[in-house]
């Protein structure tokens, strides 16, 4: 008689999403502010290949608030964190967001990410690995979900990580929208 290998591997493979999930989940506290650093940086320069094949230029889009969504398609806490965007981006058409996944290899998976999540605004990567070696204009970045908030001119103006509700979402973009 055959028996099932999945009674025996079921146990590990609870085990493993649990040390994802503890993994992922330890990224989710907020930490909001502006940037120590926001007024010595250098403008934002990226290129980035979206979901849908397109290569856009970030700093073509200047003239327009910007909030960069750095995410990675694997972590948890990035896909909770659509909850609030999708309000945000519906109730803030005069800021533009657009996702960036910070992960080696990650055209084929944004396209997957996208697909299965339908985000409400466009997601890219960098094709080039500068965004998650940390060598592109956006600085290193420490954990997922990152929000990143640029000026009309380009410039970085605030920066926090984690779960962020609509409301912080909203404070976090607050220096642009005053302008």
């Amino acid at each position: 008689m055959t028996r099932s290998a999945l009674p025996r591997y079921g146990p590990c493979l609870i085990a493993i999403v649990l040390v994802v999930a503890l993994g992922c989940a330890r990224a989710a506290s907020s930490t909001q502010g502006t940037t120590p650093d926001a007024n010595e940086s250098g403008r934002l320069d990226l290129g980035l290949r979206l979901s849908d094949g397109r290569w856009v230029e970030l700093a073509d889009l200047r003239g327009r608030p910007l909030l960069l969504f750095v995410f990675a398609t694997f972590d948890a806490v990035s896909q909770a964190v659509l909850k609030s965007l999708r309000p945000f981006v519906s109730q803030h058409p005069e800021i533009l967001v657009i996702g960036v996944a910070a992960q080696p290899r990650a055209g084929p998976l944004i396209e997957a990410w996208a697909y299965a999540l339908d985000p409400p605004f466009p997601v890219g990567a960098n094709p080039y690995g500068s965004v998650e070696n940390g060598e592109s204009s956006l600085g290193k970045i420490d954990k997922v979900p990152t929000f990143i908030v640029y000026n009309a001119d380009g410039y970085e103006v605030a920066r926090a990580t984690g779960l962020l509700s609509e409301g912080d979402l909203v404070q976090l973009v607050r220096p642009v929208l005053d302008h």
